[in-house]
């Protein structure tokens, strides 16, 4: 239908290529200047331009970016005869994935908060577990500290739609949903109603600084585009102790508080979870030693705040304690709900980046977490904030691969007691071992 009217071209110059304007709406008001409202119109040549909608009112333009395509918006008048001043005081914006609804009646054009969620893809949803029959007082005490939770940028106006119905839910049990987004946040739906609705919402990034130097984002090659991306939960409905793991290789653990408190200091325990091989071992696997390269008993991680992590590339010898994401190293406000109790790290050994973690598990009458990964298992008890057990995956499946290990019995051959022949005695071949003891011309005198 034509191109943006906000940019006039210069003497000489050519109108600046623009995409189509394709709907547009004029509303009156009874004691200033009308509203032209319409989509699309921008120039093609603005790169990273999201879909958007243009607001005119008098000499001012606003132009409001918006999350998905629009399929069609409709402004909402005082009334609906097109005779009359329609003042409009809103607008309603249908988009592919979302609804969104603007308030032109305040400064900046701020959206209505949604009274429910329409996607639960907001930050694309990376880890989901589901739990059932939660104690009662569970979902009134997320919802107490959620409601508390500020919500910046929305109108301070009511929802302008309604119409509907609101049925009862069908469920007579608690049901709670646990999503982690690829932002780092997790959010508790509350899911016994007949839809989806959110209870609170946690954010772990701000447990980290997000202030990464070049080396450090060079460096980092576990955490390509996502550093605060939530991998694994555990969460233990009864102590509402809550475990997150990242794809940073970081395990966060929190308690659940109503009172407001400010860590001064966030607790910081670091993990070496990667073996090495002897230079003494043999290719095959036999006369050497393998050892794991976790801590000694006499040298124990660190439990105190974020040690000041020297920015070396990780193509030296030796990566030292880098880890994929710094601790905050300033105090940290923790409003009502989930507080940061510590923060597990596995650092770089080496020279070779943390793996990512693939298990993990939270027993709270304990006050153990364990998590492993392709280089080993760990045990930490993070009330006494220390490292209970770090095994590597050789000392759990021994130095050849676990998939290709010959059957042994833990006990040497010898002669037992009772007149018991030894199957070692017969000078058999290691095929005729490997037949039942009924197959063949094999027999065994047992006297018992």
């Amino acid at each position: 239908m034509g191109g943006y009217p906000g940019k006039q071209p210069k003497d000489g110059k050519k109108p600046e290529p623009c995409k189509p304007i394709l709907k547009v709406e004029y509303k009156t008001t009874r004691n200033g200047d009308p509203f032209i409202i319409f989509s699309g119109g921008l120039s093609y040549d603005t790169v990273g331009r999201r879909p958007c909608l243009t607001v005119m009112h008098g000499k001012s333009v606003a132009v409001l970016e918006m999350d998905y395509p629009i399929v069609d918006f409709l402004t909402l008048c005082e009334t609906p005869y097109p005779n009359d001043f329609q003042e409009p005081y809103a607008v309603v914006v249908l988009l592919e994935k979302d609804l969104v609804v603007i308030d032109l009646a305040q400064n900046g054009y701020p959206i209505f908060e949604n009274p429910y969620p329409l996607t639960i893809h907001e930050s694309p949803v990376t880890c989901c577990e589901y739990f059932a029959d939660c104690p009662v007082d569970l979902i009134p005490a997320l919802y107490s500290v959620g409601s508390r939770q500020k919500r910046q940028g929305y109108s301070k106006k009511e929802w302008p739609i309604s119409g509907g119905n609101w049925g009862q839910g069908t469920q007579s049990y608690s049901e709670i949903i646990i999503t982690g987004h690829a932002d780092g946040t997790v959010k508790f739906w509350d899911a016994s109603a007949i839809m989806l609705q959110v209870l609170y919402k946690l954010k772990t990034a701000k447990v980290f600084d997000k202030n990464r130097s070049k080396e450090d984002k060079g460096s980092t090659e576990v955490a390509d585009e996502d550093p605060f991306a939530i991998q694994i939960m555990a969460w233990c409905p009864e102590s509402r102790m809550l475990c997150v793991a990242g794809v940073s290789a970081n395990v966060i653990i929190y308690r659940f508080s109503k009172l407001e408190v400010t860590t001064e200091v966030v607790q910081l325990l670091e993990v070496r979870m990667q073996y090495e091989l002897n230079e003494t071992e043999s290719p095959d696997g036999g006369g050497g030693e393998q050892t794991s390269a976790h801590p000694t008993p006499g040298a124990s991680p660190q439990t105190s705040g974020p040690p000041s992590h020297p920015s070396t590339s990780s193509n030296n010898s030796d990566g030292g304690n880098i880890p994929c994401l710094k601790v905050r190293s300033t105090p940290l406000k923790q409003s009502p709900g989930y507080q940061v109790d510590l923060v597990v790290q596995s650092v770089w050994v080496s020279g070779e980046p943390p793996q990512q973690i693939t298990s993990l598990a939270l027993n709270s009458s304990y006050g153990l977490v364990v998590f492993g990964n392709s280089n080993g298992l760990a045990v930490v008890d993070y009330i006494q904030k220390m490292v209970v057990l770090n095994l590597g995956t050789v000392e759990l499946y021994g130095s050849n691969d676990p998939y290709q290990r010959q059957p042994r019995s833990p006990r040497k051959a010898r002669q037992p007691s009772g007149g018991l022949c030894d199957i070692n005695e017969y000078s058999a071949t290691s095929e005729d071992r490997c037949k039942s003891p009924t197959s063949g011309n094999m027999s065994f005198s047992v006297s018992v």
